[in-house]
């Protein structure tokens, strides 16, 4: 095989393709010459070039969400390398599989001086669960396979780092023989699991009060299998992004906040918290639920357990699907406690349904969000749609979603790389329609997203332009201080249109509710990758949202028209 001359890119590409590498991201540069050619020549590597390296690294994380198998983002040195540190630390704590390998001087000659140096050897250690530097000169080629191989193991689970120091030149290739082989990995445990003794104590009672909360989750198929069992057994908040699905499963904590006035009732007070997945979102349930003072457990082997509600946390450290199986099996067909809250949040669901055939709903993000919602439902099922933060992912949990898989980079929950993410996940499914859903902060700060080769034919991307951000609305700092508009919401798109076609997506528009459904229609048909930007207003849209969830309060039983006057 004609390769690199550089035995650093070789062995560790090769031996990385030996263990099932098939995916890499290449952003420009020269430094990793030889890892760039060394991944074009090999005949089982795909070779996609992004122009931003941060950018690149949450392709190549998005490539990885649906198939667990990691893909490998190369990054010449410098500050090119450290911009991979977004993707590393939200693949972190999401737990996606994802391969950084970053070119470096060589080792010698780090004092020197030189251009594009910066500290690379160890430079995510605390976001990977693998961060080692492989260095040719010190290393020989069964060293350098080994190190990879160890890489690719662990990057099954999360992200890896391997910084890779080159001498000059840079360019040259050779033939090399064919190593052959493929080594042996480590392959999920067959371990026969069972429900440690403190936490079965509080399944098996007459009347098991357990509040599951189910958080982002990476996609299993599993799920679809264990999501009809859940409102009957077990009183549960699911979010959206847990991709457990069914209509009587409570995905958004501000409607139930709503409709129990902000406060947890203390009849429906449970007596053990159960997590899987990553924290809920809201700050406010997380308030709500620390103050109740109850036991907290955690499921998965995702990494640590999070100490949510402040007062501990136990961790049973089983793979969630098999966790949440048993927990279920465990307890019984008839739970009074979850047919409480089952009865509870009907009640919530039908004010909501009161106020909204009662109340006119302006024009606004949550009736963007509504129609949008109803819009894609009557499509054929979607394969996957993303959300950006802060605002997409929240106002996602409100409306139900036809697709396969949902997802949002909830491991850190920033602005960074949801539409990279979205596009890494399209060109991993060229066959399969992908929708991003965004704001206008977002879509310009990930704009470089699109700055990709190929370009995913597949996508279809909506940007709710609300005027800079309009998460900043529901925090009461901001408006209080004076600064909103100013310095925390602060609008920078006027419309999507020039940066639409800077990136090479059609581009439709609506502002007003009469004109969504035939714009809607035309940017869902389009042949091409397209853009349909929702212009709605920032302050309606926040006076709207809160005058929602006061009517949902005000629409509950026994408590019609006994708002306070504001």
């Amino acid at each position: 095989m004609k390769s690199s001359s550089h035995p650093g890119a070789f062995h560790v590409l090769d031996a990385l393709v030996s263990c099932g590498l098939r995916d890499v991201v290449v952003s420009p540069g020269s430094r990793h010459a030889p890892l760039v050619l060394s991944a074009e020549a090999h005949p089982l590597l795909r070779v996609f070039i992004a122009l931003d390296e941060r950018s690149a690294a949450h392709m190549a994380m998005g490539m990885g969400l649906k198939s667990r198998v990691p893909a490998a983002v190369i990054s010449t040195s410098g500050t090119a390398a450290v911009n991979h540190g977004p993707a590393i630390a939200e693949a972190h704590f999401q737990r996606t599989p994802l391969i950084s390998i970053t070119a470096d001087r060589p080792a010698s000659r780090r004092n020197e001086g030189l251009g594009q140096v910066v500290y690379q050897q160890q430079l995510f250690s605390v976001h990977t669960l693998f961060d080692m530097e492989l260095d040719e000169v010190s290393m020989d080629a069964a060293s350098l396979r080994a190190h990879a191989v160890n890489a690719w193991e662990s990057a099954l689970f999360g992200p890896v780092h391997l910084n890779i120091p080159f001498e000059e030149p840079l360019y040259d290739a050779k033939d090399w023989e064919s190593w052959g082989g493929t080594p042996s990995l480590q392959r999920e445990s067959s371990e026969e699991w069972s429900i440690p003794e403190d936490l079965l104590d509080h399944l098996c009672t007459h009347d098991p009060r357990v509040l599951l909360l189910a958080g982002a989750l990476p996609y299993h198929a599993t799920w679809s299998q264990l999501s009809p069992l859940l409102s009957n057994k077990v009183a549960a908040f699911v979010d959206v992004f847990s991709h457990l699905r069914g209509e009587d499963l409570e995905g958004s904590s501000e409607r139930f906040l709503a409709g129990v006035l902000g406060s947890f009732p203390d009849a429906l007070k449970p007596q053990c918290i159960i997590t899987i997945g990553l924290p809920p979102m809201s700050k406010l349930l997380r308030s709500q639920l620390s103050a109740l003072e109850v036991d907290h457990w955690h499921i998965g082997s995702d990494g640590a357990a999070w100490n949510v509600f402040g007062r501990g946390v136990q961790h049973w450290n089983v793979p969630a699907p098999q966790g949440l199986q048993l927990l279920l099996e465990s307890l019984p067909e008839y739970n009074a406690y979850a047919a409480s809250w089952s009865v509870l949040m009907d009640q919530i669901h039908m004010a909501e349904r009161q106020v909204l055939v009662t109340k006119e709903m302006p024009w606004s993000d949550w009736m963007a969000f509504f129609m949008l919602s109803n819009k894609l439902y009557q499509q054929a099922p979607l394969s996957a749609i993303h959300f950006a933060n802060s605002t997409s992912a929240r106002y996602a949990q409100w409306f139900p979603w036809n697709a396969v898989r949902l997802h949002a980079n909830r491991g850190v929950a920033g602005i960074d790389g949801g539409l990279s993410t979205a596009v890494g996940d399209a060109l991993m499914h060229p066959d399969e329609r992908v929708v991003h859903v965004t704001g206008d902060s977002a879509w310009l700060y990930d704009l470089n997203g699109l700055m990709v080769k190929p370009m995913p034919q597949n996508l279809k991307v909506v940007v709710i332009n609300n005027g800079g951000g309009n998460i900043f609305h529901w925090l009461k700092g901001p408006r209080e201080i004076g600064l909103l508009e100013t310095h925390f919401e602060v609008p920078f798109l006027e419309d999507a249109a020039a940066s639409a076609a800077t990136v090479g997506l059609d581009y439709f528009r609506v502002s007003e509710k009469a004109e969504f459904t035939k714009i809607f229609e035309a940017w869902s048909n389009n042949d091409a990758p397209a853009l349909l930007e929702i212009q709605t207003s920032g302050s309606t849209s926040s006076l709207c949202f809160q005058e929602l969830q006061e009517a949902i309060g005000d629409a509950m039983p026994g408590r019609r028209n006994t708002s306070q006057p504001k």
